[in-house]
């Protein structure tokens, strides 16, 4: 059972960074898979592994872009990366110290990055990275 399915919706045209986001989408849907079964704990580890993974990589692929092709809001875009990490810093500990209700903390904040960051941030470097051909 998934919760989102990949679709044009979230493609940007950018490969590299639409193959991250679509890691990102199954990890939301692995967890809500996990939480449909009562689950949650046992994967709620390697979910918050595999994130921390996600953003050394995808958040240093979209830096590097930007920083290559000098883009005009990469602080902007740089400080959300930044609250990102900081916040799943602070569900791993809210996890480490016995939190119960962390996966639907988890899922929610991730559903709202999936949809205000990605639909509506990412969006906004698309035409600045393509005039670079950045594909």
């Amino acid at each position: 059972m998934s919760l989102y399915e990949w679709n044009d919706t979230y493609i940007l045209g950018i490969e590299s960074i639409d193959e991250d986001h679509k890691g990102l989408l199954n990890l939301i849907n692995q967890l809500f898979e996990a939480m449909s079964h009562g689950k949650a704990k046992e994967v709620l580890s390697e979910i918050f592994s595999k994130l921390l993974v996600y953003t050394k990589i995808h958040f240093k692929r979209e830096e590097d872009y930007f920083a290559a092709t000098n883009y005009p809001a990469y602080q902007d875009h740089i400080m959300q990366h930044e609250l990102f990490i900081s916040k799943i810093n602070e569900m791993i500990k809210q996890f480490e110290s016995g939190s119960n209700k962390l996966s639907v903390d988890l899922i929610t904040f991730l559903t709202d990055w999936l949809i205000n960051h990605i639909l509506i941030s990412d969006k906004k470097f698309v035409s600045h990275l393509k005039k670079y051909n950045i594909r």
